[in-house]
């Protein structure tokens, strides 16, 4: 048994030297025949869901002189999805550098809920709705972004 597994640790430290005996260099004619793209290319798929969103005014307004607070509760926001995103760099011939970003189709698509809409007087107020919120069918779409200094 001992043997074994001497065996087996031989093997696995000559394993890699034998996968490198096959390698060989690329000549300089070999090299001059291949391009390349330099860029980023991204694709993703992101959900985001949310218990509360609440936004408060400490001073109010008016004769309402206490906090007030808009809370948004159970939402739901469009998936983000982003299939090929491209960023890439380059300058024109009259020396303006840009950054592209580049994508096809939605990125943002689906559907928006919020379950509570609520104007009360603190950010955990839950009796004071004054609705849902829903909006379907979004998409959001682009094919590309220019960014450059001036």
């Amino acid at each position: 048994m001992k043997k074994l597994c001497i065996l087996a640790a031989l093997l696995l430290v000559l394993a890699p030297i034998s996968a490198m005996a096959g390698m060989s260099s690329a000549s300089d004619e070999d090299l001059q025949e291949v391009t390349g793209r330099v860029g980023i290319t991204l694709s993703m798929t992101m959900n985001v869901t949310a218990d509360v969103f609440a936004w408060g005014d400490d001073d109010g307004f008016g004769t309402y002189t206490t906090d007030g607070w808009v809370i948004l509760s159970n939402l739901t926001l469009p998936a983000i999805t982003v299939n090929s995103l491209t960023i890439d760099a380059g300058t024109t011939s009259n020396s303006t550098s840009y950054l592209a970003i580049g994508t096809s189709g939605n990125i943002i698509s689906g559907d928006l809920t919020i379950g509570s809409l609520i104007i009360g007087s603190s950010a955990t107020s839950t009796t004071e709705s004054i609705g849902e919120v829903r909006v379907t069918g979004i998409g959001v779409s682009f094919n590309t972004i220019l960014i450059s200094g001036h």
